[in-house]
């Protein structure tokens, strides 16, 4: 059997959330094609960034989780995984975590197994950790599930989910400048004032609430970091200048996604979005940084709802 799995672009450490909350979008989207046979488990990149794609199985997300879930099911087939990278790696748009989840799910899809979500989740969750040195899912769950997914337990995988309107849309920018979550990671503190713990509560509080009520304004507005931000602002010198241009174009915040350079805003509408994209992409001109940008919905699927299994 042979199945191909696509897994979405995240946003992650969504303002005050940092390490419990993250969402999928709707593009770009990674893919893993799996098909049994042969031995051993082969990796063969492709995609605009398949040059960036480890093809060592040890080395690779992809084939880490596909080897875990073949232990899982019992299985000691041999396994050819074709990773499509889309996700540019480094970017903060969950580049391995888009890997991991397609890995694991076209290799379950491809030997017809039945394997939990919390599973999925604990086995893709360990694979961040060849990356970025710590097991964490505010990627993995969203690119898994789809949705806005808040991480309330880790050993074992526990998350509530919620659906984002469908009428959002959020701007988001890649500067081409590569930000490794080890060291975003290594420059944050052990411990915190506890002012600023409370303030990140305040905003989580009031930005999940946004969401019930499909407050956008109220949303984006609590869009707030105390926690990692601040320490990790030397590593994104040009975010200042980033987020006045979009303020300008109308954005009500500009945030950093994960360990950046990804950043993102939500936005009411797609011209809104895409007259933020562009004021973005022009202020990184004068830092002498080319941008990939896009204009993106929330999405409600994350690889579980989107495969596609067929006889080789």
């Amino acid at each position: 059997m042979k199945a191909t799995v696509y897994a979405p672009a995240t946003l992650s450490n969504l303002g005050p959330g940092f390490d419990v909350l993250g969402m999928a979008l709707d593009i770009p989207l990674d893919s893993v094609t799996a098909s049994l046979g042969g031995t051993g488990i082969r990796v063969i990149p492709a995609g605009p960034y398949g040059s960036r794609v480890p093809v060592e199985p040890e080395r690779n997300v992809a084939a880490f989780t596909a080897q875990r879930v073949l232990k899982a099911l019992n299985r000691t087939d041999g396994l050819e995984l074709r990773v499509e990278k889309q996700i540019p790696p480094g970017s903060g748009l969950g580049s391995s975590a888009a890997s991991a989840v397609a890995g694991a799910v076209a290799t379950l899809r491809a030997c017809g197994g039945d394997i939990s979500a919390q599973e999925l989740l604990a086995i893709c969750g360990q694979a961040e950790a060849l990356t970025s040195g710590t097991a964490h899912l505010d990627n993995v769950a969203p690119a898994l599930l789809g949705g806005l997914v808040g991480v309330v337990g880790t050993d074992p995988p526990q998350i509530e989910r919620l659906e984002l309107p469908t009428d959002w849309r959020f701007a988001v920018i890649l500067p081409h400048v590569e930000v490794r979550t080890e060291d975003a990671r290594r420059v944050l503190p052990d411990t915190v004032p506890l002012s600023d713990a409370v303030q990140n509560l305040r905003h989580l509080t009031a930005l999940l609430a946004a969401v019930g009520r499909q407050d956008l304004q109220t949303f984006a507005t609590n869009l707030e970091d105390h926690l990692a931000i601040p320490y990790r602002a030397p590593l994104l010198p040009f975010y200042e200048a980033c987020a006045l241009a979009a303020q300008k174009a109308g954005a009500i915040k500009l945030q950093v996604s994960g360990s950046g350079p990804a950043l993102f805003a939500p936005c009411a509408n797609p011209e809104q979005a895409q007259a933020v994209c562009t004021a973005v992409e022009e202020a990184l001109v004068a830092w002498h940084i080319d941008a990939t940008t896009y204009v993106c919905k929330a999405s409600s699927s994350g690889a579980l709802g989107r495969s596609e299994v067929s006889a080789q």
